[in-house]
């Protein structure tokens, strides 16, 4: 074992040393982590917050860097799956027997076992969520990257489903790769025909908002497993 994976493994055991003793504590964490109210739902709730916001002169300022934002972390989303499927699979600490870790009471020790942790999916889109947020306010941008590693992120460490490092990966990743995207989306003219085409055809865009922000909100989970059963049927099949 190398000294970063040391490093790693004290940090991610120190994260958990409270599981596995109190089940209203360890249900309490699954609860937070499981809870799409708190993860996605919060972020998009303060963008549509933006969306509706008005500057002194009565103008929507923010639109055009919300539809930016949101087609940023749409292609955060989706690298970050394709990365965790390219990359050499990395054990999830929960399914790290020799790491000694202690499983949170009511937490199957299957969980996740089929995918690799490496890099958290969390904490690539809500760090890169939070950086659109930062460059608006400060003050929203230290919130939202607070709340990430607080109730986003640690919690995912506390009950075993990644090591410390996938979530700081995933942190750096999802900050990098928002500034490109938000500099090469912003570039084109793709925000602009966004915005005409909701000005045009209000119902018809705010369907397709909506259904989008929900699907940012649980990290596209209906989209992803409805992909796996088709992958699996064809698999049968043939």
């Amino acid at each position: 074992m190398t000294a970063l994976e040391q490093v790693d493994s004290v940090l991610t055991l120190s994260a958990n040393r409270f599981a596995g003793r109190d089940i209203s504590l360890d249900t309490l964490i699954y609860d937070i982590a499981d809870s799409p109210l708190l993860k996605g739902g919060v972020f998009l709730a303060a963008y549509w917050w933006l969306w509706f916001e008005v500057d002194k002169d009565g103008v929507h300022a923010q639109r055009r860097n919300v539809v930016v934002a949101l087609l940023g972390g749409t292609v955060a989303a989706v690298v970050s799956r394709l990365l965790q499927i390219a990359l050499p699979f990395h054990l999830r600490p929960l399914h790290t027997p020799e790491l000694g870790i202690h499983i949170p009471l009511g937490v199957d020790s299957l969980t996740l076992n089929d995918f690799s942790s490496f890099p958290s999916d969390h904490a690539v889109l809500f760090f890169a969520l939070s950086v659109p947020l930062w460059r608006r306010s400060r003050w929203l941008g230290a919130a939202a990257f607070l709340w990430t590693t607080l109730v986003i992120c640690l919690p995912r460490v506390y009950l075993g489903y990644h090591w410390t490092s996938d979530v700081i990966a995933g942190a750096i990743f999802g900050i990098v790769l928002m500034l490109v995207l938000c500099r090469l989306i912003g570039a084109t003219a793709l925000p602009d025909q966004v915005l005409r085409f909701g000005a045009k055809h209000p119902p018809v865009f705010y369907s397709i908002a909506w259904l989008l922000t929900l699907e940012v909100a649980v990290l596209f989970a209906d989209l992803r497993h409805f992909l796996l059963d088709t992958a699996h049927l064809a698999r049968a099949l043939v």
